[in-house]
């Protein structure tokens, strides 16, 4: 249990910073949440999450009713009430090139700095850029300077590991609590405040900003490197008759690997992965490194959707134009409305392109706005709704509800066609079904199966007495 209920404002309402603000409330703290949106922070006054994220109302409107938070567009109002802690949890952005938007940044440090009455732990929740931390201690001391404060700042860094969709459990149960600090009571009240979500004190992993910041980006890159690892040995399993399924499964019961982040699919979306690997090349390049492995994570990531749509052109050839595609999937993963960098996005866009109709279902997902031409995009509102008035499916994202069907009820579909991007279904009782079936890594395998022969694998041949193999 923690020694004390701190007084604690968190600055930004979006998936981080209300999770972090309601969870913080949830064990006791006073927690006044900032979001200068007034319609949002209306809705969130109500007990309203502005976005699909399961069991975060429950612990909003407990941390409500129990007056342990409050919601204001003030950050002077909530930095009036001294706050012992302040947690900056706004959006960082990228540009084109990669490098990270700080405006939000800077100009919540410039607000804090210039409202503050009291001694303070700023902490940067948001993922920064390695230096940001730092500096934003040297502009804030430089306000208490100016202003003839006689207060305290410390600074820290305090990355996130939310994963959407379980951003609950993530934050009441982390695997991890990374925290960079420079000073000495930061260490002091982040031990304390994480009392209450760790047992094993092993889990605090203290380091100084820089090491903090710097984890934060390897660690989301990592994923992003397995995912897009996975994806190019699928590549060559649907070359050479290997099962995807098996390798993955042979693979991730290596104990130094690892079983997590090795299913082959479409490739990763959302508004970590891309956007943090993109900024990881940035930083490279900003300081002299290549970071060619980087690199190439993301091209292999964006390859994979062309590949899968290229796969559904080459099926229908010319027949193609005018059919209607059903879409099972809008958002980049299930149990979250987040389309941001999804993978649909892409891979809709160039069917619509190939004048190709579309017809999409999503429990929480029903937005046009993402798709430029989106005259031919239309919504169902089941599952089924979609196999009925489809020529084939598409299946971009693994709801659990899809798993409810079986191979019979693709039957629906004029063309009985899946193009699983998710490898949801067993591709030997599609097939045995009657259903062309294609997934991701396993084609040609259970091609081979189906027919009883491993057609179009290729042989290898031993061609000399050098033992060299000729494919």
């Amino acid at each position: 249990m923690a020694q004390k209920e701190y007084r604690i404002v968190v600055i930004g309402a979006g998936y981080v910073g209300l999770v972090t603000a309601s969870c913080l409330a949830q064990k006791g703290h006073h927690v006044v949440l900032v979001e200068i949106d007034s319609a949002k922070s209306e809705r969130i006054k109500k007990g309203e999450v502005p976005f699909f994220e399961p069991g975060l109302s429950v612990v909003l409107r407990n941390s409500i009713t129990q007056k342990r938070m409050q919601i204001t567009t003030s950050l002077e109002n909530a930095l009036a009430e001294k706050p012992e802690v302040v947690f900056s949890c706004v959006g960082t952005p990228s540009f084109p090139d990669g490098a990270v938007d700080l405006s939000y940044v800077w100009k919540v440090v410039s607000q804090v700095g210039s409202a503050l009455v009291d001694d303070i732990l700023f902490v940067h929740k948001s993922t920064v850029p390695v230096g940001v931390t730092r500096k934003s201690l040297e502009m804030l001391r430089t306000f208490v300077q100016q202003r003839g404060l006689n207060c305290s700042v410390e600074v820290a860094s305090n990355p996130e590991f939310l994963s959407e969709g379980n951003a609950v459990s993530d934050f009441m149960r982390p695997s991890r609590v990374v925290c960079g600090v420079s000073g000495e009571s930061a260490p002091v009240i982040l031990r304390d405040i994480y009392s209450d979500f760790i047992e094993d004190k092993n889990l605090f992993l203290e380091m100084d900003l820089e090491s903090a910041e710097l984890t934060k980006y390897a660690s989301n890159t990592m994923l992003a490197t397995r995912i897009s690892f996975i994806n190019e040995i699928a590549r060559l399993a649907d070359r050479v008759g290997a099962d995807m399924a098996q390798v993955a499964r042979g693979v991730g019961s290596d104990v130094r690997i690892g079983k997590g982040f090795l299913r082959a699919g479409v490739g990763y979306g959302g508004s970590c992965l891309p956007k943090d690997v993109q900024a990881l090349s940035w930083m490279g390049r900003l300081n002299g490194e290549a970071m060619n492995l980087i690199q190439m994570v993301g091209k292999i990531n964006v390859e994979q959707r062309e590949r899968f749509v290229e796969k559904i052109a080459e099926h229908f050839g010319s027949e193609l134009v005018g059919k209607r595609a059903g879409v099972w999937g809008l958002s980049f993963k299930p149990n979250t409305d987040d389309m941001r960098e999804a993978p649909a996005i892409s891979i809709i866009t160039e069917l619509l392109k190939k004048n190709v109709d579309v017809c999409a279902y999503d429990p929480h997902v029903c937005d046009k706005s993402v798709f430029p031409d989106n005259l031919a995009l239309s919504f169902a509102k089941t599952p089924r709704e979609v196999l009925e008035a489809s020529d084939f499916l598409i299946i971009l994202t693994e709801w659990e509800e899809f798993s409810l069907f079986t191979p019979i009820d693709f039957a629906l579909l004029s063309d009985r066609t899946v193009f699983d991007g998710r490898n949801c279904f067993d591709p030997c009782e599609m097939i045995a079904s009657g259903i062309t079936y294609f997934c991701i890594g396993r084609n040609l395998f259970i091609k081979s199966r189906a027919g009883g022969k491993k057609a179009g694998v290729p042989r290898v041949e031993i061609s000399d007495d050098t033992g060299r193999c000729n494919v």
